[in-house]
């Protein structure tokens, strides 16, 4: 077997290895499963499902919260702060997994507080 044989058959394994606290592979959540175990996925209210984290232990599955919310902010989504970009910001604490998969929420540019009618001063104002 020729050296680049092996190189390129160590490579495709590595990347069928899932990472604890990483992304799941070949789900179609765009980025917003998270491989953690079972237990911390239902403490924090989301749904597992096996098979997306090849090469973890069993217990470990891919993680997906269908909305996270904050009663200042309104709901958002779960996914790696890496990927809430643009008119968005992220809300720390509301989801399942490590500290960089955080609520995703879109800017309310100029939401008002109900009962004052001032601008809510709680939630980040899109720019412009």
């Amino acid at each position: 077997m020729k050296l680049s044989s092996v190189f390129a058959l160590l490579a495709s394994i590595a990347s069928t290895q899932a990472v604890l606290d990483g992304p799941c592979s070949g789900f179609a959540t765009g980025g917003l499963g998270v491989c953690i175990s079972t237990a911390a996925c239902s403490k924090k209210g989301g749904t597992s499902t096996p098979g997306h984290c090849p090469g973890t232990a069993n217990d470990i599955q891919c993680c997906t919260k269908s909305s996270c919310t904050s009663a200042a902010a309104g709901g958002g989504v779960c996914r790696f702060t890496s990927s809430c970009t643009g008119n968005h910001f992220v809300i720390t604490d509301l989801c399942p997994g490590p500290s960089d998969f955080t609520c995703c929420v879109a800017c309310a540019p100029g939401r008002r507080d109900e009962s004052s009618g001032e601008l809510d001063k709680r939630v980040p104002v899109c720019p412009g």
